[in-house]
């Protein structure tokens, strides 16, 4: 199959440093050359040079993290998704957690355009000793008669394998024909954010500690589950991206400080 984007990156640990030890991509998708934190960590961005998702175009990436090699990836700019009128966007994205490894992503917001339709199936196989960070937020792109919701369809699908076993599945679908804004859906606001976190150190008093440190958000709706393996999900509601983005960073300095004892990764966006 002929993907319009195409992307595989691999980090390794080498005489004990994470490296980024492969990388192929084709089409659409480059990646920028990795950077370094102060803790030696690697950090790469996505690029897609074609400006944004139209009709019919299907990406796939897959992200392999060795045993003991630690990766950041983030994207360069946000995520367009245009008028779809004969057939969807899909995206297909595949993670790969070997022993003690850890992968964090951190994604600019989709925005959905007037008629866009997007699919997205995102499968990790992470071992029992491997840290997972992940964000994403959607949000409604602009429309000359003013409508909240233009888009068609968003489809999102996350699925958790930990040692072969599926142990997270979730789906959020978004269909403006369903009236996103009733109760119980998205309750009058327009952005939505999902935020992944597994870690053998998650426990439920740990997310109660979490709770208390978010309270002071009073402008965001949230909630947050804890999963059938040690680590929550976070599913977060507001009105402007920038808002969601505040959750979020507060949720990530919370993560280094109660856990890792590091200083929360510096994404230089």
């Amino acid at each position: 199959m002929t993907y319009t984007g195409y992307l595989e990156l691999e980090a390794s640990e080498r005489y004990g440093k994470s490296v980024l030890s492969d990388a192929y991509y084709n089409g659409v998708f480059k990646i920028s050359r990795p950077t370094y934190t102060e803790e030696g960590l690697p950090l790469v961005q996505l690029i897609h040079v074609g400006g944004g998702y139209v009709d019919g175009d299907t990406y796939f990436t897959q992200i392999n993290v060795k045993k003991n090699a630690k990766l950041a990836v983030t994207t360069q700019a946000s995520t367009k998704v245009y008028k779809t009128p004969n057939k969807q966007v899909e995206q297909r994205i595949v993670y790969k957690l070997d022993e003690q490894s850890e992968l964090h992503i951190k994604q600019d917001p989709l925005i959905a355009y007037r008629d866009a339709r997007f699919l997205q199936e995102t499968d990790v196989y992470m071992d029992k000793s491997a840290v997972f960070f992940l964000t994403d937020i959607v949000t409604p792109g602009w429309s000359k008669e003013g409508d909240l919701f233009p888009y068609t369809l968003v489809s999102s699908k996350v699925k958790v394998y930990q040692n072969h076993k599926l142990t997270v599945y979730d789906h959020l679908r978004l269909n403006p024909q369903d009236d996103v804004n009733k109760l119980f859906y998205l309750e009058g606001n327009t952005h939505i954010g999902s935020l992944f976190f597994i870690h053998p150190k998650v426990t439920d008093e740990w997310i109660e500690e979490l709770r208390e440190h978010l309270s002071s958000f009073e402008e965001v709706q949230y909630g947050v589950s804890l999963l059938a393996v040690p680590g929550c999900c976070f599913r977060i509601l507001a009105k402007r991206t920038a808002l969601i983005e505040k959750v979020f960073d507060a949720i990530e300095a919370f993560i280094h400080r109660s856990i890792t004892h590091q200083r929360a990764i510096s994404w230089r966006k």
